[in-house]
């Protein structure tokens, strides 16, 4: 017997809401793909050897030391992700595919559009401050020129440079990236939702607004209170993001005259910016889809954006900067035989910024954790206490997001 169209409607939403199962074993698609990643890898490390004019053993034996510099970023994420990690929650096939997106598609997207972003800000900001660049077109085509006033022998101001590389490196380019990752977690991944947001239009104002719709249930299966998806599939993202462009920057730190490589592959691993601002990303989408909280786009990606604004400002590279003069500056370090003449106070002068960088990287981690909690606790109880009150679970939301911003105030 066919069904009417909103019992399809209804059976296949019903559908969607099944939870998926977890397989903590990889199939042949994911061997794929992993296989994949080591070819190119490794195809990149045989190239990053310095000189490429070495002999064949010698050639082939840096060839193994740049293998074994590209694992030691590894270590940090493996760590972190043996703390996050619920196999119960989590299918490692799919977060294999995040990974395999964002390492590939995700960093190259992000690249090209970083690309065009900048091409356009650098325009406007000359047009801006210094309209007598434009005076080498068209000599230059106008799409060129912010890429060549070096060849061309042309300074900008100090002004102009500051403005063009700030808003390109600590406005422009942290957009794209935790919007780029945002986007493949919601490609990639599967996550288990309470809610579906849909556009209805208000009988008051005749405007469209977003409503959450509540998703529907198999008979005997209860709504989603573990949240550790969410925060594992973007951990994937990220770390794809990271590890790609972490790849490419230590096989450009393969010259004879670079120092600590090993000591600067590792901490490149270490430096957890992408991870962090991809986890608050994954919390308040979480809080949107498991817990009902009206989220808009611009609220779920302005802190990760600002916190790495901080760190691009700080001295880490957005994507599009494809070489570094001092790729020590990233992680707020130096190399480890590298003298400093400062006297004491000069010390103090430099360790100072550093250690309130810390310190924020270290209250942005205590965030995350405690947010991971409380919404895992909220999407217990609105299953068990405020199970059928929707109305009051939604107040005690209310309450609590008033009590924390009283609390702040009171600061």
């Amino acid at each position: 017997m066919p069904l009417d169209e909103t019992m399809q409607g209804s059976f296949a939403e019903t559908q969607l809401a099944v939870p998926l199962e977890t397989h903590m074993s990889l199939n042949f698609d994911s061997l794929q793909k992993l296989s994949i990643l080591l070819t190119v890898v490794s195809l990149l490390s045989f190239c990053a050897v310095s000189p490429r004019t070495l002999p064949t053993a010698l050639y082939n034996e840096r060839f193994r030391r740049n293998l074994a510099l590209l694992a030691l970023p590894l270590i940090a994420p493996m760590i972190e992700y043996s703390l996050v990690l619920d196999a119960r929650e989590n299918d490692v096939n799919n977060l294999v595919t995040a990974f395999y997106a964002s390492f590939t598609v995700g960093y190259t997207v992000s690249f090209m559009l970083e690309i065009i972003l900048t091409t356009v800000i650098r325009l406007g900001v000359f047009a801006l401050w210094e309209p007598s660049i434009f005076n080498l077109t068209p000599k230059v085509p106008s799409l060129v020129l912010p890429w060549v006033l070096r060849e061309q022998k042309y300074r900008p101001k100090r002004i102009t440079l500051f403005a063009a590389d700030f808003f390109t490196s600590c406005i422009a380019s942290p957009i794209v990236e935790e919007y780029m990752k945002l986007k493949i977690l919601q490609l990639t991944a599967r996550l288990p939702r309470n809610y579906r947001w849909t556009a209805k239009k208000s009988s008051k104002s005749n405007r469209k607004k977003l409503v959450a719709e509540p998703v529907a249930r198999a008979p005997g299966e209860s709504d989603v209170s573990n949240i550790n998806r969410y925060v594992t599939s973007m951990l994937a993202v990220s770390l794809g993001i990271k590890l790609c462009d972490g790849a490419r920057r230590i096989l450009m730190y393969t010259k004879p005259e670079h120092k600590n490589k090993a000591f600067y592959a590792l901490c490149r691993g270490i430096f957890p910016i992408h991870e962090l601002c991809g986890t608050m990303t994954a919390l308040a989408l979480a809080q949107r889809d498991v817990l009902g909280v009206n989220m808009p786009l611009w609220k779920m990606l302005s802190l990760p954006v600002f916190i790495h604004g901080m760190a691009n400002f700080r001295g880490m590279k957005p994507i599009f900067k494809w070489n570094s003069a001092t790729p020590w500056s990233e992680m707020q370090l130096s190399p480890l035989d590298m003298s400093d003449p400062s006297n004491m106070s000069q010390l103090i002068a430099k360790l100072f910024p550093k250690v309130m960088w810390l310190i924020i990287l270290g209250r942005v981690l205590g965030y995350c954790v405690k947010n991971y909690y409380l919404i895992g606790r909220q999407a217990k109880k609105r299953i068990s206490t405020y199970f059928g009150k929707r109305s009051a679970f939604s107040a005690e939301l209310a309450a609590a997001e008033m009590l924390k911003k009283s609390k702040k105030g009171d600061k």
